[in-house]
């Protein structure tokens, strides 16, 4: 059955703004078409362990010599991740800006999946994730810069999934308290809820 992956991180249970907004987002999309549904993975609640050996960022024969091999269960957890993420037919991912970066929740779910000889790097040809459409929600409190791409949050996404994973990574910056000052770029939450639903609905 075709699925949406929605990715939450936001350590708010009660009140955040990414995890209301990918909820709209992936429902708005399960909507569009029969026999959709969601596939949802907190990140917060069931944090994902960091990775414990850089043998991981490599498939098992481009490993570099040195690295200590993994444990059995951290290779079952990376396959696990990398085909829940493989066989989603679109990806929404909730990223709080916390302390001018992303959750390390998040941070490590990049780590398992970003994986050399295996879904990167597509500039030598390995991209078996090509095209595969994610849209990435950052709130946070207070204005920062207007370019996506430059964002302290979503830059890692264009960057990882888009470059390296060939990807088609839309990014959606979202303030969550009025501008500290007259003048500050400001992406309102009703503003950006529809600019999301309007994506949801051009992906369906």
């Amino acid at each position: 059955m075709p699925y949406i992956l929605q990715l939450d991180s936001s350590a708010n249970l009660s009140s955040s703004v990414s995890r209301s907004l990918t909820g709209k987002f992936a429902q708005r999309w399960a909507a569009g078409a029969g026999n959709r549904e969601i596939r949802r993975r907190d990140l917060h609640v069931d944090a994902l362990p960091h990775l414990p050996t850089n043998a991981l960022h490599f498939t098992a024969d481009t490993r570099p010599e040195d690295a200590v091999a993994p444990a059995a269960s951290a290779v079952e957890l990376q396959a696990a991740l990398v085909a829940e993420l493989s066989e989603a037919d679109a990806v929404v991912i909730g990223a709080p800006m916390y302390n001018f970066s992303m959750p390390s929740t998040l941070k490590a779910w990049l780590d398992y999946v970003h994986v050399i000889g295996e879904t990167s790097p597509a500039a030598e040809g390995v991209c078996p994730l090509r095209g595969k459409r994610v849209a990435v929600v950052s709130s946070r409190a207070t204005p920062t810069g207007e370019d996506p791409r430059a964002d302290f949050v979503l830059g890692p996404f264009f960057t990882i999934l888009g470059e390296f994973m060939a990807m088609d990574v839309e990014g959606f910056v979202v303030h969550g308290e009025p501008p500290a000052a007259d003048g500050d770029f400001h992406r309102a939450v009703a503003d950006v809820e529809a600019q999301l639903l309007d994506c949801a609905d051009r992906w369906s």
